[in-house]
């Protein structure tokens, strides 16, 4: 009865593995937490024969040892993990991601054409909007709350799959697959569902909802068990064929600072799959290292610049990012972009923090500014008589200033207008209704702020036709009009000598930034 006992054991935890790794995929890997968990809970029905024997028997030295074991794995994966904590190696820890320091004027002047100014909120209403006009489809299909943004065709986009629409639609289509995906243009908010068939593709077979050995996840892990798998994005390549692109990582020990070793990219089509190492990642794959391992990493670095005891007594020079983050694109790759503060948390920021989302390649712009959601709140108050709110910021570089750019949206999430805040004194803000456009926008920008935009300079002579001055802030302007009807403006300290003096008819020699209003960069007579 005894060894019955444990044959049963041994098989009812055999039978519980199995299960288990079918439903829950956890990686056989060691150095994961969750293989761990994975095994002891697997060891259950073993432990409950071993227990069962021991109320039976008298000598139970071996029931003893095999509890013994089980307590002492438990007590070794605890202590491995603490031993491999940022308590004894904070420097390692502090050296995650290497933050090269930068200036600002390294950062490109902003392209509009690659500025994604609808945020990820905005687009999953357009996205459901587009399905929504096809109702053979809306019937069997929904719209995955994916929305990865990439960098497709020259163009910055959000591309997110259809779905099942339940269990019995799945076994309605899943012969013929999911026929398409969204796309969004995360700058013109333009939104089209692409049928695979319009592109001689069928449809997609493994997804999130399909089930047994069309489960997305299920499918990957039969095929590399001893990955860990850390996130999983869609993707589409420079011909529009969809993949979905899973990070894998490493640990240190057990279960501590994860690292990415490269990605799998499984065609959701047909099921294939090639896995790269960092260095042999395709260029079109956009997302290899997730958002909150980089901010991770990065708060990692600022907290344990001088060692794990100055991140907690002293905080000597240690910083940490703010709460939100948003994404720009440099050089055709996607950026994560995020400010870092004093772990004092007032609401300013110390820097800026940029990292490529492909290559980790980062660099930090030690930077003073506006804290972003006091440049939020300064956005919203500028219209606080529409109720409008603002998006999270996009960090750009107008005339080489550092300025945060929103949307402002209605209550029904509709984008109504823009804003542009200077990152310095977040109570400069410049709004525009969205109808205007973004290039509107940073015209009325530049001229607000004296911005010198080196692509839109002239030089011309003018005959002044009038002129008044205006206080605006406790800064007295110019307001000069020529005979062609064009208006210039300009500060006064511009040229002290002459703008205060300036008659009727007078001929001037004006350096200036086009605009609705002209702004004067240098006047003389």
């Amino acid at each position: 009865m005894k060894n019955k006992r444990f044959i049963y054991g041994i098989v009812g935890s055999l039978v519980l593995a199995a299960v288990l790794f079918f439903f829950f995929l956890p990686p056989i890997n060691p150095t994961s937490i969750a293989f761990w968990i994975y095994l002891w809970v697997s060891l259950i029905p073993l432990l409950i024969a071993v227990i069962a024997n021991m109320t039976k028997s008298a000598n139970v030295k071996k029931e003893q040892g095999i509890l013994g074991v089980f307590a002492a794995s438990i007590a070794v994966v605890l202590v491995v993990m603490f031993i491999c904590s940022p308590i004894f190696h904070a420097g390692e820890y502090a050296r995650r991601i290497d933050l090269v320091e930068a200036d600002f004027s390294e950062i490109d002047e902003v392209d509009f054409t690659k500025t994604a100014i609808i945020d990820r909120d905005s687009t999953m209403v357009l996205g459901d909007r587009t399905l929504g006009q096809l109702p053979e489809l809306i019937s069997q299909f929904e719209v995955s709350d994916i929305y990865s943004q990439i960098s497709y065709q020259d163009t910055i986009v959000r591309v997110t799959p259809l779905d099942y629409n339940g269990l019995i639609k799945y076994f309605s289509n899943h012969s013929e697959g999911i026929p398409g995906y969204i796309i969004v243009n995360a700058t013109t908010g333009k939104s089209d569902l692409v049928k695979l068939e319009d592109l001689g593709l069928d449809g997609m077979k493994y997804s999130e909802n399909a089930i047994l050995f069309e489960d997305r996840d299920r499918h990957m892990r039969f095929a590399y068990p001893f990955d860990i798998f850390y996130e999983t994005n869609f993707e589409i390549d420079e011909e529009g064929v969809p993949y979905w692109i899973t990070s894998t990582i490493s640990y240190k020990g057990i279960g501590q600072k994860p690292t990415i070793t490269g990605v799998i990219a499984m065609n959701a089509i047909d099921g294939s799959m090639n896995k790269y190492a960092i260095g042999e990642i395709p260029e079109w794959i956009d997302r290899v290292y997730a958002s909150d391992l980089i901010i991770e990493q990065v708060n990692q670095s600022g907290a344990y610049v001088h060692g794990f005891i100055n991140s907690i007594i002293g905080q000597r020079d240690v910083y940490q990012t703010t709460e939100g983050y948003n994404y720009i694109v440099l050089n055709d790759d996607i950026w994560l972009y995020t400010g870092i503060t004093s772990v004092n948390s007032d609401e300013s920021n110390i820097g800026f923090v940029l990292v490529n989302q492909r290559t980790q390649e980062a660099k930090i712009i030690m930077s003073s500014g506006a804290e972003e959601f006091s440049a939020m709140r300064s956005a919203e108050g500028k219209v606080q008589h529409l109720g409008y709110t603002s998006t999270f910021p996009l960090l750009i570089s107008v005339g080489g200033r550092p300025t945060y750019l929103v949307s402002l949206k209605d209550n029904a999430g509709l984008v109504k207008m823009y804003a542009m805040i200077d990152c310095e004194d977040y109570q400069q803000v410049v709004t525009v209704d969205k109808d205007k456009g973004l290039e509107y926008l940073k015209s009325q920008y530049v001229a607000a702020m004296n911005i010198v935009d080196t692509d839109n300079v002239e030089e011309k002579d003018i005959v002044v036709s009038s002129i008044s001055y205006m206080n605006i802030s406790g800064d007295t302007y110019a307001y000069i009009m020529d005979q062609e009807g064009n208006v210039y403006k300009g500060h006064v300290t511009i040229n002290e000598k002459l703008l205060p003096f300036i008659k009727e008819n007078d001929v001037l020699k004006v350096k200036y930034t086009k605009g609705d209003v002209n702004s004067i960069i240098e006047i003389t007579q």
